[in-house]
């Protein structure tokens, strides 16, 4: 009877100790600013680290394929001002006529024809059709005079940023010569320029090229100079002032000012919650050029648990908190760079107004 009662209390004594094991109270996950003290002897789960990053040769590679998917013959839009003519025809021929807003012409004849979103060669045919009516095989040429619908946008540290027409061919080293070159600042009475070439990058329909800056303007390797096509966004950091972006599922994606002693999961309180869909087990710190980061995958909950590492964050880092359903990089990649670009533009544009007053 006495060892039964012994084993009895024994079951007893293991089950309340499981219990109080299984009962810690969780920590909240809105209580950012006071992350909890964790005990010295607690394992903690490091970061995991993706640090593969690309060759040049592979960057290359990848360079061609994205230019080839993304390469568009450019089309006339609205402003564009053009000459048609007819041949031995003159008075068929019109001259610096403009697209208007509604993106047609008026021509002899045929009166309003559609030219905004039709290539010059299309706008031919089209004109060519409807004249076929009236006059026997007319034979239309359309000249560009004037291309003012097209352009790309050059952001950051150079002495002209702006939105550029892109009026003939333009490579990207010419679009930053156009753009008054990197700007320059004071450093130790040198003159010394304040571009941080690392972290730049270029996107075309919302995809980071794979396009190394630093290779291209300080070592000359013209392989990663390519020509620009309308909407391209080439955005310059500055190597000076320092930032972090935090973007994704939370409730204020924008750029913040670094501070020292910035660890991640403080500085996520500075977005002020998550939206439903964010993934907190899979937080991505994005650090280095866009086109070829190292990445460090973050899970946010065991962080806040005090049963992973935090990471400090360094100047330029990038704060993605992904949606639950999208699982690869690139995927997350194309989430990203709109949101950069609109909160840089945002900013630019702020500036402008406060100046303007």
């Amino acid at each position: 009877m006495a060892i039964l009662l012994a084993q009895v209390a024994l079951v007893v004594l293991v089950l309340l100790l499981a219990g109080c094991a299984a009962v810690r109270p969780a920590i909240p996950l809105s209580d950012l600013d006071h992350p909890p003290l964790v005990r010295p002897e607690a394992l903690k789960t490091p970061p995991a680290q993706v640090t593969r990053r690309l060759t040049t040769e592979e960057q290359l590679a990848e360079l061609h394929r994205a230019v080839a998917e993304t390469q568009t013959r450019p089309t006339l839009g609205k402003g564009d001002v053009l000459s048609v003519s007819v041949y031995d025809e003159p008075d068929l021929s019109i001259a610096s006529v403009p697209i208007r807003p509604d993106g047609m012409i008026s021509f002899p004849l045929i009166g309003d024809v559609q030219a905004a979103g039709r290539s010059v060669d299309e706008l031919a045919t089209a004109v060519t059709e409807r004249l076929s009516r009236f006059v026997i095989e007319p034979r239309v040429a359309v000249i560009v005079t004037q291309l003012n619908s097209l352009n790309y946008t050059v952001n950051g540290e150079v002495n002209k940023p702006g939105v550029y027409p892109l009026v003939t061919d333009v490579s990207l080293t010419e679009a930053v010569a156009r753009a008054g070159g990197f700007k320059k600042g004071q450093f130790r009475s040198s003159s010394v320029e304040v571009a941080d070439l690392s972290t730049a990058f270029i996107a075309r329909e919302g995809h980071v090229l794979p396009v190394d800056f630093t290779r291209l303007f300080r070592q000359g390797d013209l392989r990663f100079d390519i020509q620009l096509q309308d909407g391209d966004y080439i955005n310059i950091p500055s190597g000076l002032s320092k930032e972090v972006y935090i973007v994704g599922e939370v409730n204020k994606p924008a750029q913040f000012a670094f501070r020292e002693a910035m660890p991640m999961s403080r500085s996520l309180a500075l977005a002020e919650g998550f939206t439903r869909e964010a993934d907190l087990t899979r937080v991505h710190i994005v650090r280095g050029a866009l086109s070829n980061p190292n990445l460090i995958i973050v899970n946010f909950k065991d962080v806040l648990n005090g049963a992973a590492q935090d990471v400090q964050l360094e100047p330029n880092d990038i704060v993605y908190v992904p949606p639950t359903y999208l699982s690869r990089w690139a995927q997350m990649l194309n989430q990203i760079v709109p949101t950069i670009t609109a909160i840089q533009t945002g900013i630019i544009l702020g500036n402008s107004v406060n100046g303007g007053i």
